[in-house]
């Protein structure tokens, strides 16, 4: 299958943020398991996005049937999932799976930074490339019938020093691939990985060059404002007139003229 579609991850990623701050893989590791039990269970999972029901009733079912099972947390993310209107059961499970790599992203942010997430999609990439590179790999690891804990072990001798956010990302792939190739599957969780890198990058474009004192002081003023040690990358457009343009992730700081501009022009031809 594709997975979660760009405007599935979007919606996911606002949503999980609030618990992204203080995500352990042991949460990444829950959402999983929760994610495993639903794809067992069409009924429960049909149930649980059935717009005839309440989202808020949904949500209180979620609380009802995983509470003591998994941690408050994981279940107040599923929870927050189903009170949102899925097309099918399939975008609801998709979405569940990228809020586990979001939080196993999280976790390794948490724990190293940028250095740590940039070792998780490493690996991945790392491991993807043994798997193209042996057709018995890729039967091996994409055969349902093999015994599970074998194929946890291969995993794990094949990404070897990888971290536990990089381990149970593979792991999730390879025992839980859900229809996909198990190497185009890796592929896609280190492309959201790597997504949630562009959050350590601030993307600055100015109408002229900076000098070396206005980089650092900006630089010193976005990591106050973000609480992290940024890097920028600096662009020069003089379309801009003047002032300057910062974007973190999917967050937009425009100060420019030329927007300014635009915006006023707006105003006058309401």
């Amino acid at each position: 299958m594709a997975g979660a579609s760009q405007e599935t991850r979007h919606q996911v990623t606002g949503l999980v943020e609030r618990w992204a701050g203080s995500a352990g893989p042991s949460l990444a590791r829950e959402l999983f398991g929760v994610l495993a039990v639903l794809d067992e269970n069409g009924a429960l999972r049909r149930a649980l996005i059935d717009p005839s029901y309440d989202g808020s009733h949904r949500a209180q079912a979620v609380r009802r049937i995983f509470a003591g099972k998994v941690s408050d947390s994981a279940v107040e993310i599923v929870a927050a999932l189903v009170e949102r209107r899925w097309s099918d059961d399939r975008e609801f499970s998709d979405a569940l799976e990228a809020a586990g790599v979001l939080v196993a992203a999280a976790s390794a942010e948490n724990r190293g930074g940028l250095a740590a997430l940039d070792e998780v999609v490493d690996r991945l990439i790392a491991f993807k490339g043994v798997l193209d590179g042996s057709h018995e790999l890729q039967r091996a690891m994409g055969d349902p019938r093999a015994d599970v804990d074998a194929k946890t072990r291969l995993a794990r001798r094949l990404a070897p020093e990888a971290s536990e956010e990089a381990l149970l990302l593979i792991e999730q792939a390879v025992l839980s691939p859900r229809g996909a190739l198990v190497g185009r599957l890796v592929e896609r969780f280190a492309e959201e990985v790597a997504a949630r890198r562009q959050q350590w990058i601030a993307h600055v474009t100015t109408s002229r060059p900076l000098g070396e004192d206005q980089v650092r002081r900006l630089q010193d003023q976005l990591n106050t404002l973000y609480g992290k040690e940024l890097k920028l990358a600096v662009e020069v457009d003089p379309a801009l007139l003047g002032g300057l343009r910062v974007q973190i992730g999917e967050e937009v700081i425009d100060g420019s003229v030329a927007t300014r501009l635009d915006e006023l022009r707006q105003r006058i031809s309401a």
